[in-house]
């Protein structure tokens, strides 16, 4: 039985806008949350909010990838970063800071590890 993750919540601790970030989530390239192919969540400081996305088997290179933006229209959008997840890790909740963006928004996500059938 392999293994799989499911991403649960999300916190901002700190936006990367003056008071509020519009973002939205991929996963392994492909736009998820907050409705699928649009929509935005107006992201503050301090707020927590409820992903509960699908349960994403891990691929045969053992990593999935939970990539965070904040839109920015009608320019596009700016990334926040990102967070790998890797089969290796235990069964069980984890949280991890998104990574890379190279903004000054920080977000934290916290997401389930378990077994294909969780």
């Amino acid at each position: 039985m392999g293994k799989a993750v499911r991403a649960l919540t999300i916190l901002c601790q700190q936006t990367d806008d003056d008071d509020e970030d519009e973002i939205f989530m991929f996963c392994n390239g492909q736009r998820f949350w907050p409705n699928g192919s649009d929509g935005t969540i107006e992201a503050t400081q301090g707020g927590t909010w409820g992903i509960y996305g699908p349960i994403v088997p891990f691929p045969p290179e053992g990593n999935v990838r939970f990539s965070l933006r904040d839109d920015e229209s009608p320019l596009g959008s700016d990334s926040l970063g990102w967070v790998d997840v890797s089969v290796d890790e235990a069964v069980g909740e984890h949280q991890a800071d998104f990574d890379g963006g190279g903004d000054d928004g920080l977000y934290t996500l916290t997401y389930f590890v378990g077994n294909s059938d969780f």
